[in-house]
């Protein structure tokens, strides 16, 4: 959409996320304008901008509410900056080999990257570890 024409795209609409193109300078420069918002990097180029409190960490609670699953049965994956929270949250919080070093620091295993198929290599590993 061309900026110009963002209002009318947006008007009587409810916004949950915005991937705008923000260098880390530029999103320092933004966000004391946006202080219902948090800021979520996991590319250099662009950033999630959500409504304070709309994470993937709550995401994580809303399923568990819904299904009835205890919190330390959940398993996460991440490989950005805006995985962090979630990876900190769920009962085991699983990075990609390819994510950030500070990425991998917040989760309890690293796993291989996405395109050597990490997430299934973990799951394997997972249920063979705990004979599931």
């Amino acid at each position: 959409i061309p900026t110009r024409q963002l209002p009318d795209a947006v008007e009587g609409k409810e916004i949950y996320q915005l991937t705008p193109f923000l260098v880390e300078s530029q999103e320092r420069e933004v966000s004391p304008y946006t202080p219902n918002c948090e800021m979520g990097r996991w590319h250099p180029a662009f950033v999630d901008v959500t409504a304070k409190g709309n994470t993937k960490q709550k995401g994580i609670d809303e399923i568990i509410r819904h299904f009835g699953i205890r919190l330390e049965d959940t398993i996460a994956f991440g490989d950005g900056g805006n995985d962090i929270s979630m990876l900190r949250h769920a009962g085991i919080g699983i990075a990609m080999g390819n994510a950030a070093d500070h990425v991998k620091a917040a989760a309890d295993y690293v796993t291989d990257t996405v395109d050597n198929d990490g997430i299934a290599k973990a799951i394997e590993q997972w249920v063979m570890k705990n004979g599931k």
